[in-house]
């Protein structure tokens, strides 16, 4: 995820800790779906990056 979206591992898990990146968990496993890195790509990082808005997944 961080090498397609170009950003560093702390930016990421402070996304997710904002609740910014919708994930899966799997006991201590973190899953990011392909729907929202897709998403995310397309729109670019202001899907995430907006302070607001979260990424809705469908």
């Amino acid at each position: 995820v961080r090498v397609a979206l170009k950003v560093k591992m702390p930016t990421i898990r402070s996304w997710i800790h904002q609740g910014r990146l919708p994930v899966v968990r799997a006991g201590r496993s973190v899953r990011i779906r392909e729907s929202v890195l897709i998403k995310i790509i397309e729109e670019g990082l202001d899907a995430v990056t907006q302070k607001k808005d979260t990424i809705k997944v469908n």
